[in-house]
């Protein structure tokens, strides 16, 4: 929202007495005097609309007398003729072009027989009101909206300066109406609701503004958008195939196929003396690929055992394939 420059008003408003007999005079009153008021707007940020009148609203126990000015530049003047002598109440109220009280102030004066008073009033900015407007259109109908709760923050603040929960949908819309809302600006945060409570939707932070003795109307529905997703697979190798293997006193000759996918950057050669063993790194070969064969060492204290044997592919990443076959042969 574009906020226009805040606004600074000074009215000098001289009410003078003219004669003694004033019909407004009450009958124990006798004389009659003036009162001088200046009446300033304390300036807001979001004044949207500049006075154009300024409306006098002056009474006494049972008396009331209104008169209205215009504003003209940055002020306006008038005078009101045979004001009675005595304590008067003196309501003051801006009015913009369209119609609407935006800055109010009040005072009093002693109005004193063939005297002037001087009076000042502060006009301050007026609550405005708000009406908020959720649509739910654009959630899946697989994810029916049971309820929504509405957290409206003053703009900076942390926490929300009034909430609206579980607020229900009618005639499409779910919907809010406050008044008592100070002009500056806001956020505002929408969150729709399931059946079970469970959050189906929460949204960015809105800004709106309420203006001095405004309505401030806010419509939100869920943003939409397209999202494209690449998706990239690191595959891990295939297993070796083809194991073969041939022991040449403590020398072992390991052989095997390369897989098919060409993902091996390198393989391991396992091996272990019994079922009863595992097979770790404690005794394995490393050979690079394109290389598809090893000489391995064996124990020399392992004779008479049969070794068991088996071969893993490693990508680049160091991702391990599955095992391949297992082979044996006989330790001499």
């Amino acid at each position: 929202m574009n906020w226009r420059p805040a606004i600074r008003l000074c009215l000098a408003i001289a009410l003078a007495i003219a004669g003694a007999g004033c019909a407004l005079r009450p009958s124990a009153a006798s004389g009659s005097g003036s009162v001088v008021l200046a009446a300033a707007i304390k300036s807001v940020p979001s004044a949207s609309c500049a006075p154009e009148l300024v409306v006098l609203t002056l009474s006494m126990g049972g008396l009331s007398l209104r008169h209205e000015m215009s504003v003209e530049g940055s002020s306006a003047h008038g005078t009101i003729q045979s004001l009675a002598a005595g304590k008067w109440l003196i309501d003051a109220v801006a009015v913009d072009g369209e119609g609407d009280a935006v800055y109010a102030g009040r005072a009093k004066a002693e109005v004193r027989r063939d005297g002037i008073t001087p009076v000042s009033v502060t006009l301050r900015a007026v609550e405005g009101r708000i009406r908020i407007q959720v649509s739910a259109a654009g959630v899946p109908e697989t994810m029916p909206v049971h309820s929504a709760d509405l957290f409206v923050y003053y703009a900076g603040g942390s926490s929300a300066y009034r909430s609206y929960k579980d607020v229900r949908e009618q005639d499409g819309l779910f919907v809010v109406e406050d008044s008592g809302y100070p002009p500056r600006s806001y956020d505002l945060r929408v969150v729709l609701k399931a059946a079970d409570g469970s959050v189906l939707y929460e949204s960015e932070y809105v800004g709106f503004g309420v203006c001095p003795g405004k309505s401030t109307s806010v419509d939100w529905s869920p943003g939409l958008g397209h999202l494209q997703v690449d998706v990239g697979l690191i595959l891990i190798p295939s297993a070796p195939a083809d194991v073969s293997v041939s022991i040449d006193g403590t020398q072992a000759g390991v052989s095997w196929t390369a897989p098919a996918d060409n993902l091996a950057a390198s393989y391991r050669v396992y091996w272990r003396y019994s079922r009863f063993d595992r097979y770790t790194t404690s005794r394995s070969q490393q050979i690079e690929a394109p290389s598809a064969g090893a000489v391995v060492s064996l124990s020399s204290q392992q004779r008479g055992s049969t070794v068991y044997f088996v071969v893993v592919a490693r990508d680049s990443s160091g991702q391990e394939s599955l095992r391949s076959s297992e082979v044996s042969a006989e330790y001499r």
